[in-house]
C-alpha cells in the first residue's frame, strides 16, 4: 500500500492537466504513469476498467479507484482522504470548461458582429 495517489494516463488525455494542477494546488502527493510508456500500467488500467484503457485513473492509498472523474466526484473522494480542494484547485479543474465557453461565447459574438 502506497501512500499516495497514482495517477494514470497520457499525454494526449485532456482531463490529466486539470487532475494534476488540481493535486498540485491542493498540495497532494501523488505519481502520474504514461501508460503509452509503461505496458505494465497499461495492463493494470485495463484490469481497473474491465479491458479499456480508460484515463485519468487514479489509485488512492487504501486501493480504490476512481476512473475518469468529474471535479465533484475527485473532491468528494479527495475529502473522505482529509484534503479539501480550495476554490484556485476548482478553477484549475473546471479551465477545460471555461476556455470552451469562453470560445463559444466569442464566436456568438463575432457571429452577430458584436466584436
Amino acid at each position: 500500500m502506497t501512500n499516495y495517489i497514482i495517477l494514470y494516463g497520457h499525454a494526449t488525455c485532456p482531463m490529466v492537466r486539470p487532475i494534476k494542477g488540481i493535486f498540485l494546488l491542493t498540495r497532494i502527493p501523488y505519481t502520474y504513469v504514461n501508460i503509452r510508456q509503461d505496458p505494465a500500467a497499461a495492463e493494470r488500467v485495463r484490469k481497473i476498467n474491465n479491458g479499456n484503457e480508460s484515463v485519468p485513473t487514479l489509485v488512492f492509498p487504501d486501493e480504490s479507484t476512481l476512473t475518469e472523474p468529474t471535479v465533484a466526484e475527485l473532491k468528494a473522494k479527495l475529502a473522505t482522504l482529509g484534503y479539501k480542494v480550495g476554490w484556485a484547485a476548482w478553477l484549475v479543474g473546471h479551465s477545460w470548461h471555461i476556455f470552451m465557453g469562453c470560445v463559444i461565447l466569442f464566436a456568438i459574438l463575432r457571429f452577430f458582429e458584436i466584436l
